[in-house]
């Protein structure tokens, strides 16, 4: 492996610097097109050290865990370096973004509050009402410990500069309700990988990111909010359900803040070419748009060639989509390609990748040609291997699982000791659950072995949507697989439900529209189709395991046979 030289001890040690630089740089939020609210670095130390106060308040300190569930905003700013500054360290939750789903939240809330076992919750005034009694935990309202903070009611609390071992903060893993596992990133792995996206990107503080991604995914978190600080550049954030209402704000926020990096996931560029028209577009000059991160799902070539065909009158620049590879284990990146190059893929024959496990290059009209894009070489520091079912290295070309192992790496799940163990592979090597090949040192993605579903850069337990599907009368139980389907010239999975029912035929779009209903209520995702079946249609392993594959293959794929 190669050495770093991080440029800072910690991020708490990036924040003192900046504020201590004199530097004119900003952070800014905008809740609303109409309403910015930018603060310098020094600001923002401040908020974070009279936050980190209030904290201390309610008895949190060092080696605590604080859970955040917040939207995007100053908020959430402060409740998470606040929590750095005094030592301890923040989780984060998506925040309901409807009553119905609120009232649901309140199962999800207390399993996390049980795992993570947090000194204080930050939450929203609402959510308080809505949740009642954590038991033991306090319940912090987000909203009027910034206005406390900003008012200067309580003097900033010393600052805990921490060692690399301490944990910066723990990423929950995707997952629309249960409990998820808390990935554990210490100050150590964080400063690590910020220099490596650094190097990789050659992000300065000269350049702007502009986000839209939720700061609780690790991705917006990563680059709407830290790599700016590290590097000592401006940031720009907008709360997720804005850019979905109306994505063209996001290049609006890019166009005025001159904003030079973003990331996001690989819908993300559909849903702009698709949804923004040119009368959204007055005024917007997208020149000093460099590079944008493509990841958290399988980057489609089709996708970003229609997005940058977009918006070239618009000013931006053809190679500015980097495509890349990565998971909050690493606390972001893996593998990321150069900056400015174009976008490269392979040809490969679909039946040699997943009969023979042999890449084999075809020509682009071939009927078994799938096309795989280039996700580029590890960052800096970090090492890659692909390797067989019996952990054997293999050769470029030869598909097989993808293990990683560098300075980024978690030191684990949090409280989970069994899943940290299984996810080890001797000599530091993680294993990721994804698989894919090396081709002239570069990774390139072929599929993933675990079942989660992926939609629009979000992670989704199958067993949500199967569970919220066997609550429906008609269906049976133990008899419906969720399964992610990513179409030809499609921009994300989309979710597909194989359905056992014992219903006649005549009864099945009544029982469809329950079950959307279900689903959709539930988890907030709406299947795109149902396909009912015949009782002990779906395939599963003589330990009575389901076969998700093969469920997919026959019912979803279009076979009709095994």
């Amino acid at each position: 492996m190669t050495a770093l030289h991080p440029r800072h001890q910690s991020i708490v040690h990036a924040l003192v610097a900046r504020a201590e630089s004199g530097s004119t740089m900003e952070l800014t939020m905008v809740p609303e097109p109409t309403r910015a609210e930018s603060r310098r670095y020094d600001a923002v130390f401040d908020l974070a050290g009279r936050a980190a106060a209030i904290l201390a308040e309610h008895g949190v300190g060092p080696g605590d865990r604080i859970l955040i569930c917040l939207p995007a905003g100053w908020p959430f700013v402060a409740a998470f370096f606040g929590a750095q500054v005094c030592g301890a360290a923040p989780a984060s939750v998506a925040l309901p973004t409807t009553f119905g789903a609120a009232a649901g939240f309140d199962g999800q809330l207390k399993e996390l509050v049980g795992y993570l076992r947090p000194a204080a919750v930050v939450t929203t005034a609402a959510m308080i009402e809505a949740t009642g009694d954590l038991a033991d935990t306090v319940l912090i309202d987000g909203d009027a410990m910034v206005a406390r903070a900003a008012a200067a009611q309580v003097a900033p609390h010393p600052v805990h500069l921490p060692e690399p071992d301490e944990l910066a903060f723990i990423q929950l893993t995707s997952g629309s309700t249960g409990t998820p596992k808390g990935v554990m990133v210490s100050h150590g792995n964080l400063i690590a990988h910020l220099e490596q996206l650094t190097l990789a990107t050659g992000w300065s503080a000269e350049d702007i990111g502009v986000s839209w991604l939720p700061l609780y995914h690790d991705m917006g978190l990563v680059a709407g909010l830290l790599l700016p600080l590290y590097t000592g550049g401006g940031g720009v954030v907008m709360p997720p359900t804005r850019f979905l209402r109306a994505p063209a704000e996001w290049l609006h926020l890019m166009s005025h803040f001159r904003g030079t990096t973003a990331a996001a996931p690989n819908f993300a560029y559909g849903y702009l070419a698709d949804r923004v028209k040119d009368e959204h577009l007055a005024g917007v000059d997208l020149s000093s748009w460099r590079v944008v991160f493509c990841g958290a799902e399988p980057v489609n070539p089709t996708t970003i060639q229609r997005f940058t065909d977009r918006f070239t009158q618009w000013g931006l620049r053809p190679n500015v989509v980097v495509p890349c590879y990565g998971m909050a284990e690493a606390v972001l990146g893996i593998t990321m390609t150069p900056p400015a190059d174009p976008m490269r893929y392979d040809t490969i024959d679909r039946q040699a990748a997943v009969a023979d496990a042999r890449v084999v290059d075809v020509e682009a009209d071939s009927p078994h040609a799938l096309r795989v894009v280039d996700c580029g070489a590890p960052v800096v520091g970090t090492d890659l291997r692909i390797v067989d079912d019996q952990g054997t290295e293999l050769g470029e070309d030869r598909i097989g699982h993808i293990q990683f192992r560098g300075p980024s790496r978690t030191v684990g799940y949090f409280d989970l000791p069994q899943a940290t163990a299984e996810a080890l592979d001797g000599a530091g090597w993680w294993k990721t659950g994804d698989v894919g090949y090396l081709r002239d040192g570069s990774l390139r993605i072929t599929g993933r072995a675990k079942d989660l579903v992926i939609i629009r850069g979000a992670n989704y337990f199958p067993s949500d949507f199967e569970q919220a599907a066997e609550t429906v009368p008609g269906v049976r139980l133990g008899g419906v697989v969720a399964v992610g389907y990513l179409a030809e010239d499609g921009d994300s999975e989309e979710l597909h439900l194989v359905v056992e029912t014992e219903l006649d035929a005549e009864q099945h779009d009544t029982l469809r529209a329950s079950i959307l209903s279900a689903v959709s209520a539930r988890t907030g995702v709406p299947p795109v189709a149902i396909h009912m079946v015949p009782r002990r249609s779906i395939p599963k392993t003589t330990s009575g395991k389901v076969q998700r594959s093969l469920t997919r293959r026959r019912f979803v794929d279009g076979w009709t046979r095994p």
